[in-house]
């Protein structure tokens, strides 16, 4: 494991009963930089705990691995061991290059799960907006070949037992306003190969069978909520097992509210839900 670079995180004091591990570095593609922070509870038992990836938003623009500390150490508290990996924005590289970095991210976590306390057979994946989107692909690259090959990406083998996205960019290559900011920059030429283009959408089943059961949370003032609609509806037109939290009311309830508000009353249901649901995966 590399070296911890401290045990008290900046922004502010670290809960007593929690350990941080800092700018935990590894290689991407093409030798890309690249780092992790980890929160896990400071007396745990003997036993492995459970690990929560958590993938950061921002709209693949901006955005950084620090910016839901409190969210992560609210998910340490409740007993996971937090992986928080950073990945190149969109200025640096292209979707595909972007979904290889959290790939990345998850082969330095396989290989170092014992080491942080995790249980690598007990991984929740969490994305956050356009984290919803890496999040997704990057599971299913797990255990698709077809993708793997398709993306020239090598994932890691993991158990990943749920995946979660709040308000999830899910749908980047559609002709609608998100397609007509995103696929050029996110796929350029790649988007005239019709085989590529297809598996761009969440819902073609190379995609959606490879996922575990999927947890979705959206609200009536979340932008992007049509896109989280949608996919439970395709889910449900699958039979995958998956699950909606939609929040009718409460004008504050706005975009990917559970991570980027955890101090919303409706956020900490979120959390009580997230947490009952995956420990009855």
């Amino acid at each position: 494991m590399a070296k911890v670079i401290s045990t008290q995180a900046t922004a502010h004091p670290l809960p007593d009963d929690l350990v941080f591990h800092g700018d935990l570095s590894y290689e991407g593609a093409g030798a890309a930089p690249l780092a992790a922070d980890v929160y896990r509870p400071k007396d745990a038992s003997a036993d492995p705990l459970p690990i929560a990836v958590f993938v950061h938003g921002g709209g693949l623009f901006v955005g950084s691995r620090k910016a839901n500390r409190e969210y992560a150490e609210l998910l340490a508290e409740r007993g996971y061991v937090v992986f928080v990996p950073e990945y190149r924005l969109i200025d640096e590289t292209d979707g595909i290059g972007i979904i290889s970095d959290v790939c990345s991210g998850l082969s330095y976590l396989k290989d170092h799960a014992a080491e942080l306390g995790g249980n690598p057979s007990r991984i929740l994946m969490i994305g956050e907006s356009a984290g919803g989107f890496l999040a997704l692909y990057a599971t299913a690259l797990a255990k698709s070949p077809l993708l793997q090959e398709t993306f020239g990406i090598e994932a890691p083998k993991l158990s990943v037992r749920g995946l979660a996205s709040f308000g999830g960019m899910l749908y980047t290559a559609n002709t609608d306003l998100i397609g007509l900011v995103y696929r050029r920059d996110m796929y350029g030429e790649r988007l005239r190969n019709a085989n590529f283009k297809a598996l761009m959408n969440p819902e073609t089943p190379q995609v959606e069978l490879n996922l575990p059961p999927m947890l979705q949370v959206t609200s009536k003032a979340d932008f992007l909520k049509s896109y989280t609609l949608r996919y439970n509806s395709a889910l449900m037109l699958a039979g995958h097992d998956h699950r909606l939290i939609y929040y009718n009311e409460c004008k504050e309830l706005k975009h990917a509210f559970p991570s980027l508000h955890p101090e919303l009353p409706q956020s900490k249901e979120v959390l009580d839900e997230l947490d009952a649901w995956f420990k009855r995966l």
